[in-house]
């Protein structure tokens, strides 16, 4: 009976704590309190409260700071309950003790300094709050949205019914932004992937801890000494003399969350919120400010708050992950600064060289739209017209390593070739499902399974949502179906209907595995946002994305096309090698009336206008900052190329068996 009198005690007590601090702080300058006294010896009734009550001046500090005090005094309570009590599981009967056990996201310090804390705040979203990449939903960042993985996010604003708007903390990066007012150039941060580094309207903010007037009233708070105003009103405060260049963190894009958007991620572990003091920020900033690679993604810091609030463990177990080497190459790719060409080196106005940094191929599409009106670009060819094969080029660090991982090592088909764009069936992905065909023999019935190819995310509109391909010379002899291409593909691959793979196996020209059968196809386009030429897969090409293949070695990777099953989880690795097989088939590939030594080298194109010219360094720090070995992932031993294969490996698991963590 006493130890359940305790437990109710321990019930009320808590009640009444957390109705306490909910209540507004602004209204009140000092608070008294006293922390479960009955555990010290204390009577209820109040005639010793004085004795252990502490005073918290609400009116100099965040208020958030007096909840975390009340937090890390439950914690130890309940920690100091739990070890005075000493009960078992088995013996908590009426379960009211579980109620009050320390969790993994609660303070683990033993002191408290009230100008440093962190502790996790469940579901409490609000301004001033730091957003944690999780690391224990299904679905990682490591395939998609790699800058989001293992962030730390400060919320700037939130409001429930409409929108929540943050800023990553943890991405500084060694690009700069020009400011011909200070005649100065400021470091940039990647702040989210709205209006960011890419866009040609970037969001650009700037953070700082300044208090002076002229600083403060051109400011928004977000919480206690943390503040942001706008680039603008920076360069101006710096010009004036009110600040320095130092005193701001320069923050271009946000990420952004639709109302009950951010709940759903938190439901499913994609997040942790955590309430923090602004010195802990502010230290951490100024740390990734001045001593750490930018290639390095800020993972320290996701760690440190990791262990603060308790999770070290959790953090321990995912350190050395794939979604961090796909982290850090995202970083390497994106947070360092930008190669463009030689003629963006001359800008003629402020707004002019911001535009130049967020969008490099801005350019690129300019000369060629310029010498298309001229009357120089009239073609609107790719010079891969249909019945060509294209191969994903074998370089060190794969193209497409941090997006559409389906085209690593992939061999393409061309079926058709506009002025629009060129549309590409992927040949060598075999998916989870197949095709059942039943052959009749006199011996008895017997069913062949082939293999539904993902030929790409598209489909077209008005088509045969299955497209049947054949490379068979009895079958082109006997008329089934036609060629894919013309103009000397006539003895390449062709395609046919469903009909036409019944009539041939049942007149017995055919084997249901001389076909292969693809849903999906995918797109290059060739018009660019203005509607300006801008050939996507020639220009994939000339960066050494994809190599022609020379249809001599048509034979050889179509034998080993017809080698590959249905997809599953048992074969995902037999799968992989059977379709690194058919890549290799033609790594000896290139176009004709070209050497074969340039088979895994871009093509130099004649059109002035996709001429490669000499790269100029724009909006960087410095040179030297990559002088490790590329083909390294930085700071580890992980090789890109084995990663490359990884993330392939992960696509599949991911999106054609749905298995992420296979």
């Amino acid at each position: 009976m006493m130890r359940l009198q305790i437990l109710v005690l321990l019930l009320l007590t808590k009640l009444t704590y957390t109705t306490s601090f909910v209540l507004n702080p602004s209204s009140v300058t000092t608070w008294r309190y006293s922390r479960y006294s009955f555990l010290n010896g204390k009577s209820s009734n109040g005639d010793d409260v004085d004795d252990d009550a502490e005073k918290f001046d609400l009116s100099s500090r965040d208020w958030r700071a007096f909840r975390a005090k009340l937090v890390m005094g439950e914690s130890q309570a309940t920690a100091a309950a739990t070890k005075t009590d000493n009960v078992s599981e088995e013996d908590d009967l009426d379960g009211i003790g579980s109620l009050f056990g320390v969790t993994a996201g609660s303070i683990s310090s033993s002191s408290f300094d009230p100008d440093q804390w962190a502790y996790e705040s469940g579901k409490v979203i609000e301004q001033g709050a730091v957003i944690l990449g999780g690391v224990e939903q299904d679905y990682g960042f490591g395939l998609r949205q790699q800058y989001f993985h293992k962030a730390a996010i400060l919320v700037l604003d939130h409001q429930e019914a409409t929108f929540t708007k943050g800023i990553i903390l943890n991405r500084p990066t060694e690009i700069t932004l020009p400011d011909t007012l200070n005649n100065i150039r400021w470091k940039v941060w990647f702040g989210g992937d709205v209006q960011g580094l890419d866009s040609t309207k970037p969001d650009i903010i700037c953070l700082h801890s300044l208090d002076t007037p002229p600083v403060t009233e051109v400011s928004t708070t977000v919480l206690r000494d943390i503040q942001w105003t706008s680039f603008h009103q920076a360069k101006k405060l710096v010009h004036a003399g009110h600040a320095k260049p130092s005193d701001f963190w320069v923050f271009c894009g946000y990420a952004g969350w639709g109302p009950g958007q951010l709940l759903g991620e938190l439901d499913r572990q994609s997040w942790y919120m955590v309430a923090t003091d602004s010195q802990t920020l502010l230290q951490e900033m100024a740390r990734l400010a001045t001593t750490v690679d930018a290639r390095d993604a800020g993972l320290d810091t996701w760690t440190m708050l990791m262990k603060l609030i308790g999770r070290e463990k959790l953090a321990l177990e995912e350190t050395g992950t794939f979604d961090d080497y796909m982290l850090k190459e995202w970083a390497r790719e994106n947070l360092l600064p930008k190669i463009l060409p030689t003629s963006s080196a001359v800008i003629a106005t402020e707004r002019q060289e911001e535009i130049k940094l967020m969008d490099p191929m801005k350019e690129l599409r300019a000369r060629i739209s310029s010498m298309q009106n001229q009357g120089k670009t009239e073609d609107t060819s790719s010079d891969f017209t249909p019945g060509h094969i294209v191969r994903a080029s074998s370089q060190e660090r794969s193209p497409y390593l941090l997006q559409s991982q389906e085209l690593h090592k992939s061999v393409v088909l061309i079926i058709s070739d506009d002025a629009l764009c060129t549309v590409g069936v992927v040949l060598n992905r075999p998916a989870a499902k197949g095709l059942d065909i039943r052959i009749k023999a006199s011996a008895g019935d017997r069913v062949v399974t082939l293999p539904l190819r993902y030929g790409g995310q598209y489909t077209v509109k008005g088509q045969e949502p299955l497209l049947w391909l054949h490379n068979s010379d009895i079958l082109r002899q006997a008329k089934i179906g036609s060629p894919v291409g013309k103009d000397g593909f006539e003895q390449g691959i062709w395609k046919c209907t469903a009909s036409d793979v019944t009539k041939a196996v049942k007149g017995g020209l055919a084997s249901p595995t001389d076909f292969v059968v693809v849903s999906g196809v995918s797109l290059w386009p060739k018009k660019g946002l203005q509607g300006e030429l801008l050939p996507q897969l020639r220009k994939d090409v000339m960066e050494g994305k994809f190599v022609d293949v020379d249809p001599k070695h048509t034979k050889a990777l179509w034998s080993e096309l017809t080698k590959q099953e249905v997809l599953s989880a048992s074969n995902l690795d037999v799968s992989l090698t059977r379709a690194n097989a058919v890549w290799d088939a033609a790594v000896g590939g290139h176009a004709p009336n070209r050497p074969p030594e340039s088979a895994d080298t871009p093509r130099k194109d004649e059109d002035d206008a996709l001429r490669e010219t000499e790269p100029v360094l724009i909006g960087g720090l410095g040179e030297g900052f990559d002088e490790e070995d590329h083909s390294l992932v930085y700071n580890t031993d992980v090789k890109v190329r084995e990663l490359s294969d990884k993330a392939l490996r992960t696509w599949l698991a991911t999106f054609l068996l749905g298995k992420p963590s296979l």
